[in-house]
């Protein structure tokens, strides 16, 4: 994923990538010299480079708190993969850390920065398909990783670690707010997640203000490929969102279905995490964006911890 976040960001023509950090030099290494980048042997280096005058982190999520701390004390403006920390408390308490420096302070929602959901957002504060009802939220994998990350204490487990996306969505693309959470654990298919306490696949239904819900289905082993679909139903149509074979939105209304052309792209990946290391950048240089931040991932992390616990003791409210 860091290697990801640096061919991404260093093709932008708004950033500039110094420096690559890293314990496994030789990946660095690698990377920065298709970019042109210096190579330091761990965070607290960099911090000691003054290379930068922010950091994107993309580390295990365990580290996260530690790494942002360290770039906090260092001065410089975080962006950090989701989600920023195990603990909504913790999160929070970083994100009042970055404000009482004075610096920037942004987690991973690329989601939100990917043209087929940006423009579905557009299209429902226009009021395209009136007040929504129904959301229907998957994100499918095709493999799993290995169960040592899958472990709620190393990831957050499938409920946190894949779900807050979904649950970002929800809140991002209604504007409502989750009240409470139902969800089922489905049968295991890979048999070695058992042992580290998680699960592959699972149902979720959220109830939002105001009476409408959305339901997140979560899988980590479709085998076709990694597999985003998003649905919502409004009083006046309907939207729909699927990133495979190609990214697109599509708008659904008495009038017909019509494909919104802005929406359409090869790899809504790939142009989210631009879009957003984009977004940071202006940040940085005191333009007024809009982007997540700590508070985005302690909200949706604590969603998560809700739909983890309501698999085994029932309706859990938020």
């Amino acid at each position: 994923m860091g290697a990801f976040h640096a061919r991404t960001v260093a093709a932008s023509d708004l950033i500039d990538v110094v420096a690559i950090a890293d314990v496994d030099e030789a990946a660095a290494a690698s990377v920065a010299a298709e970019i042109g980048a210096a190579v330091h042997s761990s965070p607290a280096r960099m911090a000691e480079s003054g290379d930068a005058e922010a950091w994107l982190i993309a580390t295990p999520t365990t580290t996260h708190p530690e790494v942002v701390r360290l770039a906090l004390e260092a001065g410089v403006h975080v962006f950090c993969e989701k989600p920023l920390a195990l603990d909504p408390d913790e999160s929070d308490g970083l994100g009042t850390e970055a404000e009482s420096r004075g610096l920037l302070l942004q987690v991973g929602f690329w989601r939100r920065f990917a043209p087929p959901w940006a423009v579905a957002r557009e299209l429902i504060a226009a009021g395209a398909i009136g007040r929504p009802l129904l959301l229907r939220l998957s994100q499918w994998d095709a493999d799993p990783p290995p169960a040592a990350f899958c472990d709620p204490t190393s990831s957050g487990g499938l409920a946190v670690d894949c779900g807050v996306h979904e649950f970002d969505l929800a809140e991002w693309l209604t504007g409502l707010a989750i009240t409470r959470v139902t969800a089922r654990n489905l049968p295991l298919v890979d048999e070695s997640l058992a042992a580290v306490g998680d699960v592959d696949n699972l149902v979720a239904v959220l109830d939002l203000e105001g009476g409408a819900a959305a339901t997140v289905d979560l899988s980590r082993n479709c085998r076709y490929g990694d597999d985003v679909r998003t649905e919502i139903l409004g009083a006046d149509g309907a939207i729909f969102i699927d990133l495979l074979p190609t990214s697109r939105t599509r708008l659904a209304t008495g009038a017909g279905v019509e494909t919104m052309e802005r929406s359409v792209v090869e790899d809504a990946f790939a142009a989210g995490v631009k879009e957003q290391a984009e977004v940071f950048a202006r940040a940085v240089r005191g333009e007024a964006v809009d982007f997540p931040g700590a508070d985005a991932s302690s909200r949706a992390v604590a969603i998560g911890l809700a739909v983890r616990r309501a698999a085994t003791a029932g309706p859990v409210a938020v």
